[in-house]
């Protein structure tokens, strides 16, 4: 369960997400997820489900047309899915972060449902409705919220505006779009990989694209960070710096967020650090950040970065450098 503080500040988020006051939420969301297949009651053919859509809701939906089929009472579109080892994602009223699991990777796809008053992230379907399925395995929709930082999260994997079905989805403009994520072993390998719609007796199927199948069974870089650092340049400025070398001998994207600590917001001020790697090279990168704002403790500040690497460094505002730890 969130804390009774970060519930009223995401009570608070949400209000001004409704209002439009979002961040910055990147991402494509009308890409079509390749080869679809409808059923009502297990049967396969198409056309077995009724089709309840109106003209209003197929001019409504934000995804790609191809995208949108019938469940039950309901039409769905699910699109744009990607498979990756680490995601990014972004807040309201707080810092946006990465998620870089160890030993596991993020399936994540845009999603938008219509039941005859236009589309809109809200469901239903429930967000628990979808799952990932892979040859004989099922990996049920899972719930990201408590493992980021911030107060609110809005978009993930550069997908949707929102959680899909999340409490506050029904909140702002139709167009929005959702998204929902899966959480499965990497690399996984599996035979024309779907995502899957159960709903008021009815199931539809979302084949992964052949590109999202691939990098899905794909080995995932690993990195070792060797310097993360802190130096003060000017009486107001910080410079953040971090080394990170690619150690697994597989080309791929470098993703971490680096924070600093500050009082504006009530959130950490966040830079995403992303990069793409060949085999055993290396990740150089430097920020210079505003001291005025910065929450200190007896005038030290503790930057740290987490995602593929991470760590800490101390910086005291009135000496030049620091060192950082992993």
């Amino acid at each position: 369960m969130p804390s009774r503080r970060r519930q009223f500040i995401r009570t608070s988020a949400a209000a001004l997400a409704a209002a439009g006051v979002t961040g910055c939420l990147g991402g494509d969301a009308s890409d079509s997820t390749g080869d679809e297949t409808t059923t009502r009651d297990e049967v396969t053919e198409r056309g077995t489900t009724t089709d309840p859509a109106t003209d209003a809701d197929e001019e409504s939906f934000a995804v790609r047309s191809s995208s949108v089929k019938s469940v039950g009472d309901a039409r769905v579109g699910v699109a744009n899915p990607v498979a990756r080892p680490a995601v990014a994602y972004e807040s309201v009223m707080g810092s946006g972060g990465v998620l870089a699991p160890d030993g596991t990777q993020f399936v994540v796809a845009a999603v938008q449902s219509a039941g005859g008053s236009g589309a809109n992230p809200a469901g239903p379907p429930a967000y628990d409705a979808f799952e990932l399925v892979a040859g004989d395995e099922r990996f049920p929709a899972v719930e990201i919220e408590e493992r980021t930082t911030g107060a609110y999260t809005t978009s993930l994997a550069e997908r949707g505006q929102i959680k899909y079905d999340d409490p506050y989805a029904s909140q702002g403009e139709d167009s929005r779009v959702g998204w929902v994520a899966f959480e499965v072993p990497s690399p996984l390998t599996a035979e024309s990989p779907t995502v899957r719609c159960r709903y008021d007796g009815a199931t539809a199927v979302w084949r992964l694209p052949e590109s999202t199948a691939t990098a899905l069974a794909s080995r995932a870089p690993r990195f070792e960070l060797r310097s993360f650092s802190a130096t003060v340049v000017a009486g107001d400025s910080v410079e953040l710096s971090l080394t990170a070398d690619n150690v697994s001998g597989v080309a791929g994207e470098f993703l971490a967020a680096v924070y600093w600590p500050t009082a504006v917001a009530d959130d950490d001020e966040s830079h995403l650090v992303r990069k793409s790697v060949t085999p055993d090279g290396r990740v150089e990168w430097a920020q210079t950040v505003d001291t005025e704002y910065a929450t200190s403790s007896d005038g030290e500040v503790t930057a740290s970065v987490t995602g593929h690497v991470s760590g800490e460094t101390t910086v005291s505002l009135s000496t030049s450098t620091t060192e950082g730890s992993s």
